[in-house]
């Protein structure tokens, strides 16, 4: 059998972690921002963030935001890894190193992390197969922050990752993330499924009568679902009407990765509705006056 290329087979990711003691993170917290904190406060929440995402969340320029992710992560406040591809590498994905765990547990007044649990965090996050799973949920959110920043009268007021949205939801459903968008059309908020291709149709049917039986528990929101190709999506649609000929127990609307217009902002209109031919802006999806009750009741939020 011929052998692959040497840099053609799989390679460990590189993995860049600044080693610190409690008292030395303490120390080498001096100085930080107001904007550090709150980029402390969002990968405690969400785990990982590329240099692109912060630069959305937090910042007006990638270059500056570049600087300063690579300045946090020389003090150890931040660590990053990457895999060696072939061409090139991938972009840092940067998360919590032991200087900023530490700060952030002391921030928020919960026990302050050993530097080993630091270290095995990052090394799960770098080598788990999820991570780039979690990066396209990521991303799918602060595409909407960033919108939001950019413009007046927009707001992205609420974005849960997926434990807390598990939890809120009493384990009936485990979405990737929920969220609450605003504009001045109105507010939706909405429970996000990020699709990669690897779950079958009736899984994701499933899924669907599982939010129907959250809806009949008294918490019901619209749930969108982001799709890797237009067939996918199609197909989906197609699934979801042989299932509920009539009627969809809950409202779900899709978008493609390869949709026409793929740099087209998450908030226009991308969104396609089950049972329906027009795709819709974001905060188009809604309810209407009329809708029932159940179906647009505010989740409560689990403890962060």
């Amino acid at each position: 059998m011929p052998q692959l290329p040497r840099n053609t087979y799989p390679q460990p990711p590189r993995v860049q972690l600044q080693p610190a003691s409690t008292g030395e993170a303490l120390a080498r917290s001096r100085g930080l921002t107001e904007r550090d904190m709150s980029l402390l406060s969002y990968l405690d929440r969400h785990r990982v963030l590329t240099a692109v995402q912060v630069t959305r969340l937090l910042f007006g320029s990638p270059h500056h935001a570049r600087h300063r992710l690579t300045a946090l992560y020389q003090r150890g406040v931040l660590a990053r890894f990457r895999r060696e591809v072939w061409p090139g590498s991938q972009p840092w994905r940067y998360t919590l190193g032991h200087v900023g765990a530490t700060v952030h547990a002391a921030a928020t007044e919960t026990p302050l992390p050993k530097p080993s649990t630091v270290t095995e965090k990052v090394l799960r996050l770098a080598h788990s197969p999820h991570t780039e799973h979690l990066l396209g949920v990521n991303e799918f959110f602060t595409r909407l922050a960033g919108a939001a920043r950019a413009r007046e009268g927009y707001a992205l007021a609420q974005w849960w990752p997926e434990t807390i949205t598990a939890d809120a939801c009493a384990g009936i459903v485990r979405p990737d993330g929920y969220g609450e968008y605003s504009d001045p059309h109105g507010t939706l908020g909405f429970f996000y499924e990020h699709d990669t291709g690897t779950e079958t149709l009736d899984t994701l049917t499933d899924k669907i009568t599982k939010y129907a039986e959250l809806a009949r528990a008294g918490i019901g929101k619209p749930v969108l679902f982001r799709l890797p190709s237009a067939v996918r999506e199609r197909n989906l649609h197609e699934a979801i009407t042989r299932r509920w000929p009539g009627r969809v127990p809950v409202p779900v609307a899709t978008t493609a990765a390869d949709h026409p217009a793929p740099n087209e902002p998450a908030t226009d209109a991308i969104w396609l509705p089950a049972g329906q031919t027009r795709r819709r802006a974001l905060t188009q999806l809604a309810a209407r006056r009329g809708a029932p009750a159940h179906q647009y009741s505010v989740p409560r939020q689990a403890a962060a």
